[in-house]
């Protein structure tokens, strides 16, 4: 994926605060496992597997319905649109997928799920000498895949211009594959000012440049939004830690 962009210094962070990002349909779905959005959302029109033919799957059931998923990356698929079956790494909803979470102004949202996802508990020490850590994956593939990235694909896209007005600048603008990406970067911080968390929304804009057709949303989960966390945080350790 070839990218480049144009990047405001680290310190400008600030075009897009929280709430306005949690307007965003989905953006509640960031960090949930799968078994809580389906109890929410309910069945999808699709789960896209993200291992290959030769991968094993095992048999897994979700009220009355099977399938046959892997421990791997999946992507959930929920819209208006008709998938095709001839998503071989898919399991395709027979049925009417559930629309629970679609707000009227989506055509179809994707949820991308991390797989192998665990938890991490750490508990005091028998003999009080420190603390014992442990991190468990959970057996249940749907409680052992989380949400980390929210795609939404809007019916009648936002003009760049509301866009603007409604977000401000746009901390990068990127290209990906000749289209445009303007990237906001969602920072919370504790009353120290350090980082807390990041988020980073992208919209992405028509070949015209003129309508924001789609959004994306990913969590610190996301490796490159880790990694500008990181760098946020040696900066604060910099400018209010160190002399």
């Amino acid at each position: 994926m070839a990218l480049w962009a144009f990047l405001l210094p680290a310190h400008d962070l600030h075009a897009m605060g929280l709430e306005q990002m949690k307007k965003l349909a989905g953006a509640g779905l960031l960090g949930v496992p799968v078994d809580a959005v389906l109890r929410h959302c309910r069945l999808p029109a699709a789960i896209v597997d993200a291992a290959d033919a030769a991968h094993k799957k095992g048999t897994v059931r979700w009220e009355k319905t099977t399938m046959q998923l892997s421990a791997s990356d999946w992507d959930l698929l929920y819209g208006r649109r008709q998938h095709p079956a001839s998503r071989t790494a898919a399991w395709i909803n027979s049925g009417p997928g559930g629309n629970a979470c679609l707000s009227t102004d989506l055509s179809e949202l994707m949820l991308h799920a991390k797989g192998n996802v665990g938890v991490l508990s750490v508990k005091p020490r028998a003999d009080k000498q420190g603390y014992v850590t442990t991190y468990r994956v959970p057996d249940d593939l749907y409680t052992a895949h989380r949400v980390t990235e929210v795609t939404g694909r809007w019916k009648t896209g936002l003009p760049v211009t509301g866009l603007r007005q409604r977000y401000g600048r746009p901390d990068e603008v990127l290209k990906d594959n000749g289209v445009q990406i303007q990237r906001y970067w969602v920072v919370e911080k504790n009353n120290q000012q350090m980082p807390t968390s990041l988020h980073a929304v992208d919209f992405e804009i028509d070949r015209g440049g003129k309508t924001a057709t789609g959004y994306v949303l990913r969590s610190s989960e996301v490796e490159f939004v880790q990694q500008k966390l990181d760098m946020l945080l040696r900066q604060w350790e910099k400018d209010y830690v160190l002399d």
